[in-house]
């Protein structure tokens, strides 16, 4: 029987479950879908086409162990199946196992040299390895075929960028607005070419989320030295410490009724149109400034010599998340140096470990407190450093010139690049960054002889 012919040797429920499992998929009705490819597998539990598919819809609920599982027995009795074994190497990437995931992008290729998802998979690992240059030659390759494609043109963006090449990094930035993450506005205003304003009103929005805002707030001055009056959206939570940047006009709400303007740019386009590379970025600090009345005082205990905030966790639903959030417990190993009081800073639902971990005692809870990022960078100044996984607070320590330490995963935003301590874009920042994927235990510990070393001088 050839491979074809296989949906017709099974029974009729089986068939129909499979049918009706694909429709379910297809309308992400993924529970739903769950329960007919259990019912077909049971008609055919060795049967590649479903167990493919049944990996496919697992990955995406992001059970990966059971994802694997099922691409390794479909493995087992079709080891021809080129794209299982690119789905394979997939959810292994997913896991960290690196190498392993090489190996099952090369094969699928090897198995078909056509299979284009194969190699633009591969590029995606050696992206993780750090293997920049030659993740960016194989994303050409791909685009010879695919051109137009955005999940290409996005990760060779991302990886141009993360190897420090602002100027081509940021044009193809702008595949952004092709993707579902984002939702691209429309105005009859143009967008800002870089020209002389002469006195024009620019109106500047914040896209993403609170990280890129801070980072990206820092052109506001650049627009203003155009020439024109700049008019800045962004999220709530950032507008009472926003307000006081530098050559700021008005300030309005995400949500708000825009005031007039004549031109406009999205923040993280600012780069690309005022044609700025890595020596040219605005790395000036601080350009940020709490807010008067903002914030509260850190309380301090008898015997306190260093104050260090904390934060471990970023938001859940980041993509990045399982990577670069860890549990508190990994800093509770600060708390061992005398004179060292730890301070949280943590939001969300990740501030219950807290509690939960029974360090309470160790670690002083001043998150709670801060209504804002105006409240937070108030508080952060009373501080003598932040610790941070990369969240925005990271952003928001750096742009107030406050020393910050970044604890990074062995694939990092783009931000970070690759391969060195300091940030082009905030000159208090150290970064440290695994050596190993999901290796946290020497990143704390190369931070923790840095804070003893600090705690001497």
């Amino acid at each position: 029987m050839s491979r074809e012919d296989w949906l017709d040797s099974l029974p009729e429920n089986g068939r129909k479950a499979f049918e009706e499992a694909v429709k379910m998929h297809s309308a992400k009705l993924y529970d739903d879908a769950l329960n007919f490819y259990a019912m077909a597998l049971s008609y055919s539990p060795d049967e590649p086409v479903i167990l493919s598919n049944l990996g496919v819809l697992l990955r995406s609920q992001d059970k990966i162990r059971a994802a694997e599982e099922c691409y390794r027995r479909a493995l087992a009795v079709d080891p021809d199946s080129s794209g299982c074994w690119t789905n394979l190497g997939n959810v292994l990437r997913r896991q960290g196992q690196l190498k392993e995931a090489v190996y099952c992008h090369r094969k699928a290729f090897k198995l078909d040299r056509k299979f284009i998802d194969a190699y633009y998979n591969l590029g995606l690992v050696l992206q993780d390895m750090g293997k920049i240059d030659e993740a960016i030659q194989i994303f050409d390759f791909c685009l010879k075929s695919k051109p137009d494609d955005v999940r290409i043109n996005w990760d060779r963006a991302l990886a141009l960028l993360s190897k420090g090449d602002f100027i081509q990094g940021f044009e193809a930035y702008e595949y952004r607005w092709y993707r579902n993450e984002l939702n691209e506005r429309h105005f009859k205003q143009p967008l800002w070419d870089g020209s002389p304003l002469n006195g024009r009103r620019i109106f500047l929005y914040s896209e993403q989320g609170f990280g890129d805002t801070l980072n990206f707030c820092r052109y506001v001055a650049e627009v203003a030295k155009a020439g024109g009056e700049v008019i800045l959206e962004c999220q709530k939570e950032l507008v009472s410490l926003l307000k006081g940047l530098e050559g700021l006009e008005e300030i309005v709400s995400a949500g708000d009724r825009l005031p007039d303007f004549d031109v406009q740019a999205p923040l993280l386009s600012l780069p690309r149109i005022m044609k700025h590379d890595m020596d040219s970025i605005p790395s000036k600090c601080p350009y940020l400034v709490p807010p008067a009345g903002a914030g509260f005082p850190v309380h301090v205990p008898p015997g306190t010599k260093f104050k260090v905030g904390i934060v471990w966790a970023g938001k859940p639903t980041h993509k990045n998340d399982h990577n670069r959030s860890v549990d508190i417990e990994n800093f509770l190993i600060f708390s061992r140096i005398p004179g060292v009081m730890l301070y949280s800073l943590q939001k969300g639902d990740e501030a219950a470990q807290r509690e939960k971990s029974a360090c309470g005692f160790l670690v002083r809870e001043l998150a709670s407190g801060c209504d804002d990022f105006g409240d937070t960078a108030k508080v952060l100044g009373q501080l003598d450093l932040v610790i941070t996984v990369d969240t925005s607070v990271a952003h928001l320590a750096g742009a107030l010139g406050i020393p910050v330490w970044v604890a990074l995963p062995y694939n990092p935003d783009w931000r970070w690049m690759r391969e060195r301590a300091d940030s082009p874009w905030y000159p208090s920042m150290t970064l440290f960054r695994q050596e190993n994927p999901g290796d946290w235990g020497p990143v704390f510990k190369e931070m923790l002889a840095s804070l003893v070393l600090k705690m001497s001088e």
